[in-house]
């Protein structure tokens, strides 16, 4: 029963019977390099530290794996016929020989098994530690800028603006009161003849005065548009050349843009001074939420 019959009919020995320790230590080396690696990031060592024990972990994790599956995973089958077992001591203390052994292989297989899920598991927790470096979600905050109803309308150095602050074909870069450092929400401020204006239904009461606000950030990449064109009443974007009809919705002329600029609702307060009717309609800047 140890020995194996070859096609002529003698006998076969067994393949090498190769040691199941490397493979355990292997995925040792991957349970240490997953504990190391969330370790290192937790204390903030050195980056060295932090690459070293992340090659640890997945070295010894690759490592484990091509041995066990190069010499411990075996496929061959031995097929005989099986007599009709008979009273042998020889063959009974063949057979318990035989059953002892493989008793030990699935033993081994089981406690490799163990080390390779756990050092799998740790692993992939421990590189999941860098995650929380991505900081908190942004949830609904890309659809939303810092005006509110009444949010009065500042320069950068945070003077208001006011009905009289602009004649007309004037242009200026306003904010909203306390929030000069909103990157999503400042707006081109334009004083032009209302009865030049041609917008979508539903605007007229958007422009107090002539006063039309439409947010600089470009619908096509993010940049600041910010040059103005009085005489075309152009509002243009550096980067890439689109340009915008102020008079008629900051609807694109020409450049990569597509979608016209958010327009900001206007009012003028009790005191004379500019003020948001609420937030933008739409999310400022490049589409994110409509791609095709």
């Amino acid at each position: 029963m140890s020995e194996q019959a070859d096609a002529e009919g003698s006998p076969r020995r067994r393949q090498r019977a190769w040691p199941s320790w490397p493979a355990g230590i292997a995925f040792l080396a991957a349970i240490a390099g997953g504990i190391g690696f969330g370790w290192s990031y937790v204390w903030q060592v050195s980056d060295w530290w932090l690459g070293g024990f992340l090659a640890l972990g997945m070295l010894g994790l690759g490592a484990g794996l091509t041995y066990w599956g190069v010499y411990l995973h075996h496929e061959d089958v031995a097929r005989e016929d099986f007599p009709y077992p008979h009273v042998d001591e020889a063959e009974r203390a063949a057979l318990t020989e035989e059953l002892e052994c493989n008793e030990d292989v699935i033993t081994r297989k089981r406690f490799l098994g163990l080390l390779l899920g756990a050092g799998a598991t740790i692993l992939a927790i421990g590189t999941l530690f860098p995650v929380q470096s991505l900081g908190q979600l942004p949830g609904d905050t890309l659809f939303h800028t810092k005006w509110r109803r009444g949010s009065r309308l500042v320069t950068t150095d945070g003077q208001l603006v006011s009905r009289g602050a602009l004649s007309l074909g004037g242009f200026v870069i306003a904010f909203p009161e306390g929030h000069t450092d909103s990157a999503e929400s400042p707006v081109a401020l334009f004083k032009v003849a209302a009865d030049s204006l041609e917008l979508p239904a539903g605007r007229e009461s958007w422009t107090p005065d002539g006063f039309v606000a439409y947010s600089i950030i470009c619908t096509h990449a993010g940049c600041a548009a910010t040059q103005y064109e009085d005489e075309s009443q152009l509002l243009l974007c550096p980067c890439h050349d689109s340009a915008f009809d102020i008079l008629r919705g900051a609807k694109p002329i020409y450049g990569p843009a597509r979608r016209a600029l958010p327009q900001l609702p206007l009012m003028i307060d009790g005191q004379g001074n500019l003020a948001a009717q609420s937030d933008f309609e739409e999310p400022v800047g490049p589409g994110f939420w409509n791609l095709p």
